[in-house]
C-alpha cells in the first residue's frame, strides 16, 4: 500500500505540474496546479513519514487523501448536477482527475485496511485471545 501511496503523490505533483505550464494568470494556477501541487506534496511528504511510523503516516496520507478527494467532488458534482461540465476545460479536466484518483486510492485503502483487520481477528481467534487482551499487549 506504501507504494501506492507514493505513486499517487507522483500522479498528483505531475498534474500540478502540467497545470502549472498551462495557466498564465494567478487565478488559472490556483484553479488548475494549486491541488495537484498541494495535495501530492503533502501526500509525499505523509509518504515519507510513513517510511518510520507506518501507521501514522499511512493515516495522514489516508486523511489528506480524503481531503483531496472532498474539494474535488465538490467542484465535480456542482459542474456536473447545473449540466455544465465540460472536459475540454483544463480546470474540470484536473478536477475530476484528482477526484477519481483519490477514490482510487481511497477504495484500494480501505480494501487493504479491511483485509489486515480480518487476518488480525483470525490470528487473534487462533491464539484464543480477545480483542482487548491484544490491543493491552500491544501498548
Amino acid at each position: 500500500m506504501h507504494s501506492f501511496t507514493f505513486l499517487l503523490a507522483v500522479a498528483l505533483l505531475t498534474l500540478g505540474a502540467v497545470g502549472m505550464i498551462g495557466s498564465s494568470s494567478p487565478d488559472e494556477i490556483q484553479a488548475n496546479a494549486s491541488p495537484g501541487l498541494f495535495f501530492g506534496g503533502s501526500i509525499l511528504i505523509a509518504s515519507f513519514y510513513a517510511l518510520r511510523e507506518p501507521r501514522h503516516g499511512m493515516a495522514a496520507a489516508s486523511f489528506l487523501t480524503f481531503l483531496a478527494f472532498l474539494t474535488n467532488a465538490s467542484t465535480v458534482l456542482g459542474e456536473l448536477l447545473r449540466g455544465s461540465f465540460e472536459w475540454l476545460r483544463i480546470d474540470h479536466r484536473h478536477a475530476s482527475l484528482v477526484m477519481t484518483l483519490s477514490a482510487i486510492y481511497l477504495g484500494l485503502s480501505y480494501r487493504g485496511w479491511r483485509r489486515a483487520r480480518r487476518s488480525a481477528a483470525l490470528a487473534a481467534l487462533e491464539e484464543g485471545t480477545t480483542s482487548e487482551e491484544r490491543d493491552e499487549t500491544v501498548l
